[in-house]
């Protein structure tokens, strides 16, 4: 008889050790807000929850690359937008200087120098410590400028970095400033649109007095200030297609983010609500066992 009621005892604890297994492991889930904690809680969602995590690790890094990109093409273009104002003021300058040169020459010449000199701080723009123009060679600047000596050309750099999409497309690749401000023909001299050369021919025909050379450098000018155009276009054509991916990349993550939350988060009032059963479980089994205790202990004592 005192076994059968030790069975029964046995059995009645391992029930409430089974309850309050339950109750920790719901009060876990709300507590941490995952229904899944360690993969033993749900092994078959495991995978599911490791391959989203790693797709939307993947889209935060995207993004900040996008965003990276993103900075560097605003800064570019805000830049591009100020090579394009010094140009035009350098022609406004050359025509100024093809007919009253030899009044106020020291005056224009200086003005000159000066668009000359912020054109070069242009070429050398940094975002973040990169020097956003030098391509390939990003700790460096490309050119200096000396009033003595102009414009020099302070190494040659190639443009390879290449920023994709989620899908492997190409957005942009960064442009140089040789690229932009000094292009070259095929045989190494400025070719049509060199902005550098075409403030230099202006500087040499101002300093030389010779209004017929600032006359013709003003046609240069305006050939670079067509060529600054189109390099700027091309950045507005950069700007669209990473501000595109980004909203791309932004509704992937927010939908994977939903995906993993349905994996993984747990539902807050179905928790509650069982939390409240399992509780109301325990209550119960603990009166049971008080009965079970009584009915030992009489047995035993009879």
């Amino acid at each position: 008889m005192v076994s059968g009621l030790s069975g029964s005892l046995q059995q009645y604890l391992g029930g409430l050790d089974g309850i309050q297994s339950k109750l920790n492991t719901i009060e876990a889930q709300i507590s941490s807000g995952y229904r899944v904690n360690q993969a033993s809680d749900d092994p078959a969602a495991v995978p599911g929850i490791l391959n989203t995590t790693s797709q939307i690790a993947a889209q935060t890094q995207t993004q900040a690359n996008l965003n990276q990109t993103k900075l560097e093409l605003d800064t570019g273009d805000g830049a591009l937008q100020s090579a394009v104002k010094l140009v035009e003021q350098a022609i406004s300058l050359g025509s100024q200087g093809a007919s009253t040169l030899s009044s106020n020459q020291a005056t224009l010449v200086q003005q000159v120098q000066d668009i000359q000199q912020q054109l070069v701080g242009l070429a050398n723009t940094q975002v973040n410590g990169r020097y956003i123009f030098s391509g390939d060679l990003d700790q460096q600047p490309l050119y200096s400028y000396d009033s003595s000596t102009g414009v020099t050309q302070l190494a040659t750099a190639t443009s390879t970095r290449a920023v994709t999409d989620g899908q492997g497309d190409t957005l942009w690749v960064a442009k140089t400033a040789q690229d932009i401000f000094d292009p070259r023909a095929s045989g190494g001299s400025a070719a049509s649109g060199n902005v550098f050369a075409a403030v230099q021919s202006l500087l040499t025909a101002m300093q030389n007095q010779d209004t017929s050379a600032a006359a013709t450098s003003v046609d240069s000018l305006k050939q670079a200030d067509d060529y600054l155009n189109q390099q700027l276009g091309l950045y507005g054509i950069g700007e669209n297609r990473v501000a595109s991916a980004l909203t791309a990349s932004t509704g992937a993550q927010t939908s994977l983010t939903q995906q993993l939350s349905g994996l993984r988060d747990t539902d807050m009032a179905n928790a509650a609500v069982e939390l409240n059963q399992v509780s109301i479980e325990q209550q119960a089994a603990m009166s049971a066992g008080a009965k079970i205790s009584q009915l030992s202990l009489f047995s035993y004592l009879g």
